[in-house]
């Protein structure tokens, strides 16, 4: 029973946080199933580290939003549903999504981790027209504050929430199980449960106020970043989607985009889920 609670744990949490460990790139570079593309001169090889069933799907939405080539170099989880070692042969921490830029003069690679570092990458390296970032510098300012208002302000509390989800589903012995439910039901009621509710109230008023996006009236890539927290939010019910009328019709128009179409077809095309 705990190795079935460890492995459901993960799955979640993988969702939540993202994180993980891999299998040997090198081996799927040689399969068909990595995806080849004809890439500008102009433009460094580009090649995404990508986990089954992880946050790493964002980095392709972007990606084919700017209309990018890149590679999918695709890794499976294990049957704990923890990524493989192998992945820390391309980052020590072991951590999906990874982005390799390769520079087709020198073969000089880097590995970038992070997703907000990644997009902040993505941006002012192959972003030029500002499509995703915005011209005027106090949007682009905005667009990158939220680069980072979503790893370190919007996702904390959402993770505890799914940990004191998790230890009232765990299959612990009464009377244990009920001073666990009333502890992670206290933990909830004191701080995340009102923290998740307050960032739900910000978000709802800046998508109120910008006329359907996050910044200026216009698609960015704060947009394609946000949207799998509060996604798997509601999904989880850590808020209740009646409540923010304007992030449920802001999640609709974002799975709309024809990138997020195509990029999710390409994650499938190498086995990726959802």
């Amino acid at each position: 029973m705990k190795q079935g609670f460890s492995i459901a744990a993960c799955r979640a949490a993988s969702f939540i946080t993202g994180t993980a460990s891999g299998i040997a790139p090198t081996e799927y570079l040689r399969q068909s199933d990595v995806k080849h593309h004809n890439f500008p001169m102009s433009l460094p090889i580009i090649r995404v580290h990508f986990l089954n069933e992880s946050r790493a799907f964002r980095v392709l939405w972007l990606l084919d939003q700017l209309k990018i080539d890149y590679e999918i170099i695709p890794y499976k989880r294990n049957d704990e549903f923890r990524a493989p070692e192998d992945l820390k042969k391309i980052h020590p921490l072991g951590r999906s999504p990874l982005l390799e830029v390769e520079d087709r003069q020198t073969g000089k690679k880097k590995i970038l981790a992070e997703s907000g570092y990644i997009f902040q990458y993505v941006l002012q390296h192959f972003d030029k027209s500002g499509s995703l970032n915005n011209q005027d510098p106090d949007k682009a300012e905005e667009i990158q504050y939220y680069l980072h208002y979503v790893e370190g302000s919007l996702q904390p509390p959402l993770m505890i929430e799914f940990v004191l989800s998790m230890v009232k589903k765990a299959p612990i012995p009464f009377p244990f199980s009920y001073f666990a439910g009333k502890v992670s039901d206290k933990i909830s009621e004191k701080y995340s449960k009102g923290e998740v509710k307050n960032q739900f109230d910000f978000i709802e008023g800046e998508i109120s106020k910008n006329e359907g996006y996050l910044v200026g009236g216009q698609l960015s890539a704060a947009d394609i970043l946000m949207t799998f927290p509060l996604d798997i939010a509601f999904t989880r019910k850590f808020a209740d989607p009646k409540k923010y009328p304007s992030i449920q019709k802001w999640l609709t128009t974002m799975k709309a985009l024809d990138s997020y179409a195509s990029s999710k077809k390409k994650a499938e095309a190498v086995g990726a889920k959802f």
